[in-house]
């Protein structure tokens, strides 16, 4: 059986999948204990970086939505449900302070040149073993 992901049926049908998801990871947030690992992973869902940050963008991508909408939305979600608990306002994580990223200096070494690389071949022992082992002097 061949399914048309392009056709509109299919594409209302995965919308609706996918909004039925968030649906539940707020359903989640809401009816959960806090810290139970329900409650943690819809958290994490709209909240965390790394997988949870992609497939949260994948998902908002399927809603038509920008992923920083989710995450906004689940940050409300768990703030207001920390407040019916009683508990207080998670707190936001400090920025970093913004220090230039310090790059190594590169310096151009000019390529050599077909009389070099020449004289280099001339001055070449051809009885030499390259993969010879050179013995390790022990001044240490």
């Amino acid at each position: 059986m061949e399914t048309d992901l392009s056709s509109v049926a299919t594409q209302h049908s995965y919308r609706v999948l996918w909004a039925q998801v968030v649906l539940q990871a707020k359903a989640d947030l809401e009816n959960e204990p806090i810290g139970s690992i329900l409650f943690n992973q819809a958290a994490a869902f709209f909240v965390s970086r790394g997988e949870w940050a992609e497939s949260r963008a994948i998902v908002a991508d399927c809603l038509e939505i920008h992923p920083d909408e989710l995450t906004r939305s689940g940050e409300r979600w768990i703030a207001e449900r920390r407040q019916q608990e009683g508990l207080a306002p998670e707190v936001a994580p400090a920025p970093r302070p913004k220090t230039p990223l310090v790059l190594p200096r590169l310096e151009a070494i000019p390529a050599p040149t077909a009389a070099s690389q020449r004289l280099a071949r001339k001055n070449t022992r051809r009885t030499v073993n390259p993969f010879q082992m050179k013995p390790v002097s022990a001044s240490l």
